[in-house]
């Protein structure tokens, strides 16, 4: 209800596809619907049905997120978003990311995952799966649908590892209990201990659904993938027995299909156990950079700040930064900056003019309590994750890569 806009409706399999909008965005309306079309077109290819008789849109202003439906998609999102290039894909992704929640979550989901009892709160291991791959999934459709590059996608993974692995949570939790504890975490994490000790499983979960999409593919010699494994999920659980798979359903239908156990692979959802990147990089025919690397020329302290009444508050401090290791924590008050008044230039302009290796001495104020620190300032070194194909890929890794992407 109300003064709404609906933009031109396209079929897929027969079957109306609307976009209902709410002071949509000044966007070219018919490029943008025939974009939504090829998310349309590839998402359900790779499950092979389109299981209801109409599907809508439904814009309802701008923001930021939505919410999935049997046959429908709530999205909020800006239209500046719309004024870049860069903007239009990751707009797209996420229109992708909703729509393929109709098969994944909606349909093809694990079995705490409904009937739900709304008077508590349900717990599941498998949000790794359920948001994790759904986010997997929608760089493939967006990248075989020709709306971003394959090295758009690689630089999106890219992102995604950085985000947990240099981050030190992902030394302390797994993609399985990020998965249970999100009723307490959040979907990201919580960042509001004295240490970071969570992850997110929209993250990790999509690196390790590239991982087992690339081992199923070697082990089958590129006869199978992740798709044949979301199709065997949605024609067994969902359309033959009307109910959610276990844990152990989900490993043995991926075991099965793949006709070898999986389990090292698993294990890098169970626990903290480091992955081997470049071995399973290596089998869609990608090499990944994982030595350490100083990633800013800028002198370090691992502080974030911005202005608060008349002090800087501070917002972030990174793991084991040269901030870290004197003590300081987020949700302090900077006061002082070399004994002069904290401020937003102040701080820009110290830190323009210190060289690695210099002493920066600030005022803190924590929990009412003031005290002075030095800092002896330094390099950012972390791993970059950078992803990029192989240079002499063999037959397989060759096929298995052209296949991924689309070609």
């Amino acid at each position: 209800m109300g003064n709404l806009e609906v933009l031109p409706a396209f079929r897929v399999s027969g079957k109306p596809h609307d976009f209902i909008a709410y002071q949509m965005p000044a966007i070219d309306r018919q490029e943008f619907m025939d974009n939504l079309k090829k998310i349309v077109e590839t998402g359900s290819k790779i499950i092979g049905d389109v299981p209801y008789t109409h599907y809508s849109f439904l814009y309802i202003g701008a923001g930021g997120g939505g919410i999935e439906h049997l046959n429908s998609a709530s999205l909020s999102f800006s239209g500046a978003r719309l004024g870049s290039a860069e903007g239009r894909k990751g707009l797209y992704n996420f229109i992708a990311h909703k729509y393929f929640h109709t098969f994944n979550v909606k349909r093809i989901r694990p079995v705490e995952l409904g009937p739900f009892d709304y008077s508590k709160e349900t717990h599941t291991n498998m949000l790794w799966v359920s948001e994790g791959f759904t986010s997997y999934y929608e760089n493939s459709i967006s990248t075989r649908a020709g709306l971003q590059t394959a090295e758009d996608m690689l630089a999106n993974f890219q992102t995604y590892i950085q985000s947990y692995e240099n981050r030190p949570g992902h030394l302390y939790q797994s993609a399985t209990q990020a998965s249970y504890n999100t009723w307490n975490d959040g979907f990201d994490g919580s960042k509001n201990g004295e240490i970071d000790k969570t992850i997110s499983y929209y993250d990790k979960g999509s690196v390790l659904g590239l991982m087992l999409d690339f081992n199923i593919r070697h082990v089958t010699q590129n006869k199978h993938s992740l798709d044949d494994v979301m199709r065997q999920l949605y024609n067994k659980y969902y359309k033959k027995l009307n109910r959610g798979f276990t844990e152990r359903e989900f490993q043995t239908e991926c075991e099965q299909l793949a006709g070898v156990k999986l389990q090292e692979l698993f294990d890098y959802a169970l626990t903290v156990k480091a992955p081997d990147y470049p071995k399973y990089f290596a089998y869609g025919g990608l090499k990944i950079d994982t030595v350490s690397t100083a990633v800013y020329n800028p002198v370090w302290a691992g502080l974030g700040v911005r202005p608060q009444a008349d002090t800087l508050q501070i917002m972030s401090v990174d793991w084991n930064s040269p901030a870290w290791k004197q003590g300081i924590r987020i949700n302090s008050r900077l006061l002082a900056i070399e004994g002069l008044t904290a401020t937003s230039e102040r701080f820009k302009r110290t830190f323009e003019e210190k060289k690695e290796g210099d002493t920066l001495h600030l005022t803190v104020e924590a929990k009412g309590e003031k005290r002075d620190v030095a800092i002896v300032l330094g390099k950012d070194v972390q791993r970059t994750f950078k992803i990029s194909p192989a240079a002499q890929p063999d037959a397989l890794q060759k096929a298995i890569y052209d296949s991924w992407v689309g070609k």
